[in-house]
């Protein structure tokens, strides 16, 4: 088991209008809102002193960003790390998707039609966790919302459907793997 930090990219203007972002390269809104500099002062403030054995990052922009500015310039890029693939759903609506597919995502997140199947998602966030297990102290990750929803997925070892919003942006979260 390993001790897993997990910190979700800050608001982009996708997630200020609902929309479904998946591996769009979406920056962050600038300038950031006060609640996000609010929780990134909290988040420095539980970050501070610590030593963390790896330091990773979504590849997507938004992830790069939240990295930078918690003072991980060199956090590794991990492809693992990109949130899931909407496909045809990114850029549209939660709102949207379930008008289209009522209660997909809550209760049968396989039955969607997104851009990677469920056995992808699920093998890419299995190698990030076996990665954080294998190291030697605390992992920090910087990520998405749907990636952390399925990490807990995995780690309890379960099927299903997912909480449209695992963690609030830019929140911190600590887990064991």
């Amino acid at each position: 088991m390993a001790e897993f930090w997990f910190i979700r990219h800050f608001r982009t203007p996708w997630n200020s209008q609902g929309r479904l972002q998946g591996q769009r390269d979406i920056a962050l809104d600038d300038p950031m809102g006060s609640q996000d500099l609010a929780m990134l002062l909290a988040n420095r403030q539980a970050l501070a002193g610590r030593k963390f054995a790896l330091v990773l990052t979504s590849p997507l922009r938004r992830a790069r960003q939240t990295a930078v500015l918690h003072g991980f310039p060199d956090a590794e890029a991990d492809p693992d790390l990109a949130e899931i693939a909407f496909g045809e759903w990114e850029g549209k609506t939660w709102g949207e998707m379930e008008a289209a597919h009522p209660g997909g995502w809550e209760n049968a997140l396989h039955s969607l039609p997104l851009g990677e199947t469920m056995d992808d998602f699920i093998a890419r966030i299995t190698r990030v966790r076996d990665r954080a297990r294998s190291a030697p102290g605390p992992v920090l990750v910087f990520g998405h919302g749907a990636w952390l929803g399925g990490l807990k997925l995995v780690l309890e070892q379960r099927r299903g459907g997912l909480p449209r919003q695992a963690l609030a942006n830019g929140a911190l979260e600590r887990l064991v793997v």
